[in-house]
């Protein structure tokens, strides 16, 4: 009697070990953003204005992060997007292993990557 309640017990605890390993981890919402143009701390990186016309309201479930509106620098932006103007939708997240170098007193801004690229909404 003892070894069914013992083995019922080991099979919902897995059981409840699986569903809750199952669950879909939050991610990065699209953010629309735009591109500012090189950094000129270091060649290779890129400033992208987020654009405040996100809503909160539509990104339920999402995570957001603290990513809400300002500028931020990359170093992973698709050559496709790289010329100042260009609009595109972008899953970021803070990237907190390294940043651009400055050599002078320069505005830095946060470091991210683009975990994805949603879409683009071409020039202005």
């Amino acid at each position: 009697m003892k070894s069914i309640f013992y083995i019922t017990l080991l099979y919902l605890c897995l059981s409840v070990l699986i569903v809750s390993c199952a669950e879909k981890a939050p991610e990065p919402t699209c953010l629309q953003a735009e591109v500012v143009g090189p950094d000129p701390c270091q060649t290779g990186w890129y400033v992208l204005q987020v654009l405040e016309e996100n809503d909160q309201a539509m990104h339920t479930g999402d995570f957001v992060g603290q990513l809400q509106s300002g500028y931020v620098t990359t170093d992973n932006l698709p050559e496709a997007y790289r010329q100042p103007g260009k609009r595109l939708e972008v899953s970021l997240e803070l990237n907190g292993e390294y940043s651009p170098l400055c050599a002078a007193v320069h505005m830095m801004y946060p470091a991210v990557r683009i975990k994805r690229v949603c879409g683009s909404k071409g020039s202005n």
